[in-house]
């Protein structure tokens, strides 16, 4: 839009004494000409009234020269919001700022609306810097249902943790519903996410790992975003080790090991489990417990390091194991033991 601004005034109802109108050309967009009404709450859904420390609000709209610079009162006439007039076709990118006393932004929130007729746009403005996603999941299909619900999946707990934090423990049912679960306030930019989906084993022992999903998203303040994961079938394998000098046993003292290197290689897709570093492990550490695997075939490779020198391993003849959805090991079953030879 150029500086043509026909005339200004705030308006909240048809009985109101002014309206802002604004001469747009709305990209050129093909449609009718219409009034926005933003109304704004406070995130998690709070009013004007709980958040005295904010002064006013400040909206931009790219393109568009707004009366008094877009500022203006949070509530007016007992409405935290305000209607825009006269918005030729289009759309516009918008963000809104809650400014405090002291000139700072507050709160903040961003998006972009479509004018083709009147509009509405219903914004929770969230902490400055700050945001949150609504993430949701899904179970694969099996024998009872396309897309199983958590008792037909057989889950009774699920537990998420963020960017290698705590766990926590969540409602199964909550992230299949109303658009998911809300992540705690998140800083800008992109996250980490695992979730794990307990029941009961083919053992019949509870609270095993049955599903298992992990992934990514991207937060942006003032602009909330729905996240969904597929949650994957997992078993597990329990490992140990015996350390052979030739026909003699050692244990890990008399090898002299520092530590040993445990990797996993599907052998459909090819994939190392643990990249090329390994999974680091204590030489006394046995059993190991893998329980977050996806059914099929592996390569079991585990060296034995003095350092970063490879002492012992059985790389030469890998031991390869089978994992089966829903069967799980614990520290208490027979540990499935590989034989590692001495290298030098």
């Amino acid at each position: 839009m150029n500086a043509r601004i026909l005339a200004a005034f705030l308006c909240l109802s048809a009985a109101s004494t002014g309206c802002i109108i604004i001469d747009g050309d709305g990209g050129g967009y093909q449609g009718y000409e219409g009034d926005v009404t933003f109304l704004w709450t406070f995130a998690p859904n709070g009013r004007c009234s709980d958040v005295p420390e904010v002064k006013n609000i400040q909206i931009s709209i790219t393109g568009e020269a707004l009366h008094n610079g877009g500022v203006y009162a949070c509530n007016t006439a007992g409405v935290d919001g305000i209607v825009l007039h006269d918005f030729e076709p289009g759309n516009y990118p918008y963000t809104i700022r809650a400014i405090g006393y002291d000139g700072d932004t507050l709160f903040e929130g961003r998006g972009t609306f479509t004018v083709n007729g009147d509009v509405r746009v219903n914004i929770d403005l969230t902490p400055n810097g700050m945001s949150y996603a609504l993430v949701s999941w899904y179970f694969p299909p099996n024998s009872y249902s396309n897309n199983p619900s958590c008792s037909q999946a057989g889950v009774t707990s699920l537990q998420a943790r963020i960017d290698g934090g705590e766990w926590v423990t969540l409602n199964c049912a909550d992230g299949m519903a109303n658009g998911g679960v809300e992540t705690p306030w998140l800083a800008d930019g992109t996250h980490t996410i695992q979730l794990v989906a307990f029941g009961r084993d083919r053992a019949g022992r509870d609270g095993m790992p049955l599903y298992n999903t992990s992934g990514t998203f991207t937060t942006s303040a003032g602009s909330p975003r729905s996240e969904s994961f597929r949650f994957f079938e997992v078993g597990g394998m329990s490992l140990r080790w015996e350390l052979w000098d030739g026909s003699v046993r050692r244990t890990c003292a008399e090898a002299g090991l520092t530590g040993m290197s445990i990797n996993l290689k599907n052998l459909t897709t090819g994939e190392l489990v643990y990249g090329l570093a390994g999974d680091p492990q204590s030489c006394t550490g046995a059993p190991i417990l893998y329980q977050y695997l996806k059914p099929g075939r592996y390569e079991v490779y585990i060296r034995g390091m003095k350092g970063s020198t490879i002492a012992y391993s059985n790389e030469d003849l890998p031991d390869v194991l089978t994992v089966n959805a829903f069967e799980q090991k614990t520290v208490s079953d027979v540990a499935y033991t590989v034989a590692l030879v001495r290298e030098f």
